[in-house]
């Protein structure tokens, strides 16, 4: 029975009503005659709630498509395929192999080491975490004079960097990557989009309060070109996101593509979506256009394109979050030289469907950094 179908949110609602029901008829007839009505009542009870929480989380996953099937929740589901809904070049090189990159001499073995700091953003004020990982090459005397092109990750709202990054498995996907060639040596840095919990600011300057697109746009990448052996070219920055992480993502590589040459988009969405998490950010874009128009990568490129454009747009079939407004960015945008379609079967808006994707986004990247 499909996990997202109506018949299995049926049988759980059904069990979630039916168990307290048959609890009630067994302790009339029976109450505590047996030595075993005590341990029983508690078991039918223990199965009871059990199925209450999962008919509540039945409704939520068929609502938002984190698990749209049973693979996918056991984490047993094969690696996406590739498909284009019109001819894109490089779409091929994609889906099978990643063209094989020039590489800096010399393999490296490992996986690379995190380093975690706490900077205070000059330009926003904002302090908050930022990981950065530096591949097995970093250290390698042979590398020394060489200034790593950077990978910036962002994760979605609400879900915690160091938390994204364990979740990605990322240094052992990256370094594999590296490993085979697939890949040429680079930095990854992870700064946290999260900066004013409870509000979600997706990544949005709010006037006289939190700077959270100048965090990302200027701090955390004067950090990391001020403090570690990486690029300052921003032909050799890319970003990419997942969810709020992918709107921000879009947002930083159109209206800043002189500090990041290209960004990649997973399960994410082109206007910004404010709501009861996102405080005063409906009140502020209904007041200020030129905000609205900034913080709408729609609008940025339909009004304001960069002179090359590299963005990957990635959603899923099943991901009823994502798939409507990436879709109707890909067709409205369909023209636009350097928007790359990304679309798979079988992936829920989840982070798990984020690591799946995660070799052909830094493989694609990698591509662009070295066109």
């Amino acid at each position: 029975m499909p996990l997202t179908s109506l018949r299995f949110l049926a049988l759980c609602v059904g069990l979630a009503i039916s168990i307290p029901v048959v609890l009630v008829v067994l302790w009339r007839r029976e109450p505590s005659r047996s030595r075993w009505a005590l341990p029983a009542v508690l078991a039918i009870v223990l199965v009871g709630q059990g199925s209450a929480v999962a008919a509540v989380a039945a409704g939520v996953n068929r609502n938002y498509g984190f698990y749209p099937s049973w693979s996918t929740l056991l984490g047993t589901a094969g690696a996406p395929t590739l498909q284009a809904q019109w001819p894109v070049p490089g779409l091929k090189e994609v889906a099978a192999s990643h063209r094989p990159l020039r590489r800096v001499p010399g393999p490296a073995s490992g996986t690379g080491r995190y380093t975690r700091v706490i900077p205070k953003g000059a330009q926003s004020g904002v302090t908050q975490t930022v990981m950065a990982w530096l591949p097995p090459q970093y250290a390698d005397h042979r590398y020394a004079q060489s200034r790593f092109p950077v990978v910036m990750v962002l994760g979605g709202a609400d879900v915690h960097i160091p938390y994204v990054v364990q979740r990605l498995n990322f240094a052992q996907t990256a370094s594999e990557e590296i490993r085979t060639g697939r890949v040429a040596p680079f930095v990854a840095v992870f700064p946290e989009i999260n900066v004013a919990l409870p509000v979600d600011t997706e990544c949005t300057d709010y006037p006289g309060s939190t700077q959270a697109f100048t965090w990302l746009d200027q701090d955390v990448t004067h950090w990391a070109t001020s403090t570690l052996r990486v690029a300052t070219d921003g032909r050799r920055w890319s970003v990419m996101g997942w969810s709020t992480g992918g709107y921000c993502a879009a947002l930083l590589h159109l209206r800043d593509p002189e500090r990041f040459g290209a960004a990649a988009s997973v399960e994410g969405y082109f206007n910004p979506e404010p709501d009861s998490n996102t405080g005063l950010l409906a009140r502020l874009l209904s007041q200020d256009q030129t905000l609205a128009h900034e913080s709408s990568p729609q609008w940025l490129i339909e009004h304001r394109p960069p002179l090359s454009t590299h963005l990957l747009v990635m959603t899923s079939g099943k991901d009823p979050q994502s798939r409507p407004q990436s879709l109707e960015f890909l067709r409205r945008e369909r023209n636009v030289t350097g928007i790359q379609p990304y679309l798979v079967q079988d992936l829920g808006h989840s982070l798990d469907a984020y690591h799946d994707v995660l070799p052909s986004m830094l493989g694609w990247l990698a591509d662009v950094a070295q066109a």
